[in-house]
C-alpha cells in the first residue's frame, strides 16, 4: 500500500463541489493512507500523473479491450514495460526499477485487517460540512434526508462530527448548536463495503426541545 495518494476533485476519490469526503477516500484513510486533494480546477498540480494516465491508456490500447479482465492484463503489461524495461534518457538510460529500487521493497502489503475505524473518526472530526436547508426544512447528507426544521429553511447549517456520541452536531449560521443526528452509517462494514450513502429519512434531535 502507498503511504500517500494524491487525487483530483473528480469522483470516485474526490467531490467536485468539495462538500463531502467520498466513501472511497474514507476507505483509504481507514487503511492509514493519507489522501491529498489537488486544488480545484488545477490539473497542473498533478501534471506528471495526468500525462502518465494518457500514456498508459495508449500503451494498454484500452479502447481495444473487450472486457475488464483483458484491460487489467493490458495495464499490468504496460506497467511492467514502463517500470522495468523503458529506459529514461534524462536519467542516464536507466529504467525506473533501477532508479527507484525502494519501491520494490515496500513492506506495506494490503490487508483488510489494517483498516482502523478510529482513523476515519479522527479525520471526520477535523472536517466541517456545510449544507443549505431546503424549503421543507431538510438537508441532504450522504444520500440521507435529515429534517432540521422548517424555521431554518433557505439558511445554511454547519455539521461537526462528535466521536464520543457517534453523531453529527448541527449549528446554525450563528454557530449555535441546534441539534444532532446519528452517524451510524459511518460504520466499518459500511465504509469497507462502500455503502455509507443510504437513502433514508432522519429527524434531527433538537437541543432546544430537551
Amino acid at each position: 500500500m502507498p503511504k500517500t495518494v494524491r487525487v483530483d476533485n473528480g469522483r470516485p476519490f474526490g467531490d467536485p463541489q468539495r462538500s463531502s469526503i467520498p466513501v472511497l477516500a474514507l476507505w483509504l484513510i481507514g487503511l492509514g493512507i493519507e489522501v491529498i486533494w489537488n486544488r480545484v480546477r488545477c490539473p497542473k498540480d498533478n501534471a506528471t500523473v495526468e500525462r502518465m494516465q494518457a500514456t498508459s491508456s495508449r500503451w494498454a490500447e484500452a479502447e481495444q479491450c473487450s472486457d475488464c479482465t483483458q484491460l487489467q492484463n493490458h495495464l499490468d503489461q504496460a506497467a511492467r514495460v514502463q517500470r522495468e524495461q523503458y529506459q529514461v534518457r534524462r536519467m542516464g538510460y536507466k529504467n525506473r526499477k533501477e532508479l527507484y529500487p525502494a519501491v520494490w521493497n515496500n513492506t506495506r502489503v494490503y490487508s483488510s485487517s489494517a483498516f482502523d475505524l478510529l482513523r476515519v473518526k479522527d479525520y471526520l472530526g477535523k472536517v466541517t460540512f456545510v449544507r443549505k436547508v431546503s424549503k421543507k426544512g431538510c438537508i441532504n447528507f450522504y444520500a440521507q434526508k435529515i429534517l432540521v426544521g422548517g424555521c431554518y429553511h433557505n439558511s445554511y447549517v454547519w455539521l461537526h462530527y462528535d466521536a464520543q456520541t457517534n453523531s453529527f452536531r448541527v449549528e446554525d449560521e450563528n454557530k449555535i448548536a441546534i441539534g444532532c443526528f446519528t452517524a451510524d452509517n459511518f460504520s466499518q462494514p459500511n465504509i469497507m463495503n462502500l455503502s455509507v450513502c443510504q437513502n433514508r429519512y432522519l429527524n434531527c434531535q433538537n437541543f432546544m426541545s430537551q
